[in-house]
């Protein structure tokens, strides 16, 4: 068979150009069988051969583009399976209770979803602008959720306060890890002290909406328990292991 010059795929005999970049074929001579290499005749022929199509899809073709135009084909995809997804979910509510309600939370889950995915996608090489980005998407969302149910308002004394602080924590820890030479065990450290730091937050947050005094409990144990660690990995990493060698260390 014919094998483009160009693409190296196989081509129909009667094809004259490639289908793919449209340059021409030059058939190749045809080998006169001998008696040793000819195949024995059958009394049914085979079907013939039919011609290669004109328009081909090249499996390769993904792998061929660039990495904008991977990024470009990704969100262009994202967005239609999520539009499709809502207009679903809003559609089944519609035909079966008449009505838009429950549905408004997977709808708003799933556009906040294809933000925290599709944001950091299209702004590859900027990470703190699409960290900005979910950092403002985040309390979007839950106001949105806890306005589609008027009998209860949580978000002004709960859900921002901790969203708050939960992003505050990891911007801080983000940076600071961001701006270490040699990261390693050190960056463990700065996130156990995040995660002490977020849990101390939240307990302030929820006994202060409760009407309750602040006193830190169940977070003073979490903060007890990732402290000490946190101080463990720091000296390793900045006292150890910087100078000392690990074989000689774990005597391997």
């Amino acid at each position: 068979m014919p094998i483009c010059p160009n693409c190296r795929v196989e081509l129909a005999e009667t094809a004259k150009h490639c289908p793919l970049c449209h340059a021409p074929v030059q058939q190749a001579q045809p080998v006169q069988p001998t008696e040793s290499t000819q195949p024995p005749q059958t009394s049914e022929p085979g079907p013939a051969a039919s011609a290669y199509p004109e328009l081909a899809i090249d499996v390769d073709q993904f792998e061929r583009l660039t990495e904008p135009q991977k990024r470009k084909v990704f969100l262009e995809l994202s967005a239609v399976l999520s539009i499709i997804a809502c207009l679903t979910v809003l559609a089944v509510e519609l035909l079966i209770e008449r009505r838009v309600g429950w549905s408004l939370y997977p709808v708003a889950s799933i556009a906040y979803l294809y933000v925290i995915v599709a944001v950091p996608v299209a702004m590859r090489g900027r990470g703190w602008t699409a960290a900005w980005a979910v950092a403002i998407a985040t309390p979007l969302y839950l106001l949105a959720l806890d306005l589609f149910d008027p009998s209860s308002s949580w978000f002004p004394a709960i859900g921002a306060p901790i969203v708050a602080v939960v992003e505050a924590t990891v911007m801080a820890c983000a940076a600071l890890i961001s701006r270490m030479g040699r990261r390693g065990l050190n960056a463990i450290g700065v996130a156990l002290v995040g995660a002490s730091a977020v849990c101390i937050g939240v307990e302030i947050v929820l006994d202060a909406a409760r009407g309750r005094p602040v006193y830190p409990e169940w977070s003073a144990i979490v903060a007890i328990t990732c402290l000490p660690i946190a101080g463990a990995l720091a000296y390793l990493h900045y006292r150890v292991m910087r100078r000392a060698s690990l074989k000689k260390l774990f005597h391997l």
